[in-house]
């Protein structure tokens, strides 16, 4: 391994001890689930609480899940609406609609969509309240929750109601009804009963209000729901009263007066006190109703006081509420920044530890690499080497074999020549003796002589073995004739013999000897050859024919 891949390690080893010492902020918190279930009991009893207890979770625990967070951010609409806090609670049911619908949950969302309107129709319009009631109506009735169609349809009856369509509002209430019947759980039974009851009092149809109120109060009695007792027992005393029976209304009134002191709600309270007074005035009994009338007073100037209280108290809470939203983004804030750090180093390690894997594999086969390549380029070496060596053995055996094959061509040339030299003295000697006898015998032969000699010296000149000597001459001397030719085409036999004797480094007597002519010849025939050649005076013609 190189040096630069082993510095590139140990940063990265460097990298995850430090990797190992970042805050992970509060990984080991309690079970989400289980603090947000705990939470929503405690908002049916204790909101104030409920709600700071929520800042406590969600600045604490480690990142919730989805459904977590849209749990915990609809429960915080709750509470803000309960506390009339109306646009920061639309925020946040804003942002549980969101992510609800991320998690495609029909049932969560219809849940969501009821309590947008129930916050519209405190903020906005009874047609926008409206339109959400029936938006959660439509998906609870894809999922087939009967419980969510029921309250759906009791939330658009009391829309319609205030709206003061009566039919319509009878008609979503009584379907409401059917639903509850159907299911067998009448927890929200008695509401439903009142919703009716109260649509037919607005209608003055007082025997069935009195008959639906008198529904709901025996359910109520059954089930021991107090809260709902003193509006139901003061509802039955309206409309007895209204049908001119005030002297029953009294005991009504009386006991929803009392429930609601056992209860501690004063608005019940002075509600029942305003109708006993009014019960007591139609009684002719205007002292009483009078006396009534003064403890509504006292009672509203207690309810105006707990509401200014109340009011400066959510103000406080208010306040209490924006610090909380301000460190809870604060610790979100810091939480999102450890987290993008974290990110970021293990981004950044993954990221040294594929460069110095890269790094140490590029080395790697690098190196595998040089010496594939060295061992492929010895293996060529060597097998040039063994090449060279056989084509060396070979140009030996060849040059060798030449060698023999010239020395050979040599020797038959040189013989063939000392051949013509012998047969031209030959030719000579008997030249000489027949002028010998030429001188010596008498006239009748000296004719048939002198014919013998002429045609002795006609073919003195001439080579009967010339075809022989000329074939293994271009043996030794290759291309020589070839390139006299193409100097001079219209050399004569005479002057190849010639050139070809001068080629082979004969000597001019050797040369005479062999062509059969003089030295005086000779001489004129190597000047014929020059002229011939055309070469230019003072070049050397034996030098010239050993570089053709």
């Amino acid at each position: 391994m190189s040096e630069v891949s082993c510095k590139m390690v140990r940063f990265v080893k460097v990298c995850c001890l430090i990797a190992c010492f970042i805050p992970l902020g509060s990984v080991f918190g309690q079970n989400p689930a289980d603090g947000l279930d705990r939470l929503q009991r405690l908002f049916e009893t204790n909101p104030r609480k409920a709600y700071q207890e929520l800042s406590d979770f969600l600045g604490q625990n480690p990142p919730l899940s989805l459904a977590e967070q849209a749990e915990a951010t609809f429960l915080e609409g709750q509470l803000l609406m309960e506390f009339g806090l109306y646009n920061e609670a639309t925020t946040k049911f804003y942002e549980a609609e969101r992510l609800f619908k991320m998690m495609a949950c029909t049932a969560c969302l219809a849940n969501v969509y009821n309590q947008i309107g129930k916050l519209y129709y405190k903020t906005k319009s009874l047609s926008e309240a409206l339109q959400r009631h029936k938006a959660a109506l439509h998906l609870y009735e894809e999922e087939q929750d009967i419980q969510g169609m029921a309250r759906s349809k009791g939330l658009i009856g009391s829309m319609y109601e205030k709206s003061g369509d009566y039919t319509q509002a009878l008609i979503y209430q009584n379907d409401a009804i059917k639903l509850i019947r159907g299911s067998g759980d009448s927890t929200d039974l008695s509401t439903l009963f009142e919703n009716v009851g109260s649509i037919y009092e607005d209608l003055e149809k007082y025997d069935s209000a009195e008959r639906y109120f008198q529904l709901a109060y025996a359910l109520n009695i059954a089930m021991g729901n107090k809260l709902n007792m003193p509006g139901n027992i003061n509802n039955l005393g309206d409309t007895r009263r209204k049908t001119n029976r005030a002297g029953e209304s009294l005991s009504y009134y009386e006991e929803a007066i009392r429930i609601s002191q056992e209860l501690g709600n004063n608005y019940l309270e002075r509600s029942a006190t305003v109708d006993l007074g009014k019960a007591y005035a139609a009684l002719g009994d205007f002292e009483k109703a009078y006396e009534q009338l003064a403890k509504a007073r006292k009672l509203s100037e207690t309810i105006f006081s707990e509401e200014a209280a109340r009011q400066l108290a959510t103000q406080e809470f208010h306040y209490e509420i924006k610090e909380k939203q301000q460190k809870i983004a604060h610790l979100e804030g810091i939480h999102v920044f450890e987290t993008r750090i974290r990110w970021l180093l293990m981004m950044l390690i993954l990221t040294l530890l594929g460069l110095g894997w890269g790094l140490i594999s590029r080395q790697r086969l690098k190196i595998r690499a040089t010496k594939s390549t060295l061992r492929k380029q010895e293996e060529l070496l060597e097998i040039n080497e063994r090449l060279i060596q056989t084509e060396k053995e070979n140009i030996n055996l060849l040059e060798a074999r030449m060698a023999a094959e010239v020395g050979a061509q040599q020797k038959a040339l040189s013989a063939q020549t000392l051949h013509v030299i012998e047969k031209n003295e030959i030719l000579k000697e008997i030249q000489s003796k027949l002028k010998v006898a030429l001188e010596q015998d008498p006239k009748d032969q000296r004719k048939k002589l002198r014919n013998l000699m002429k045609q002795i010296d006609a073919n003195l000149g001439q080579d009967s073995d010339w075809e022989s000597f000329k074939h293994t001459f271009e043996n030794v001397h290759q291309d020589f004739l070839k390139n006299l030719n193409c100097r001079n085409p219209a050399l004569t036999t005479g002057d190849v013999k010639l050139a070809c004797l001068m080629k082979m480094n004969l000597s001019s007597r050797e040369i005479a000897a062999t062509l059969g002519i003089s030295m005086e010849s000779l001489r004129i025939s190597r000047y014929r050859l020059r002229k011939r050649l055309q070469l230019s005076e003072g070049r050397d013609l034996q030098h010239y024919l050993h570089c053709l």
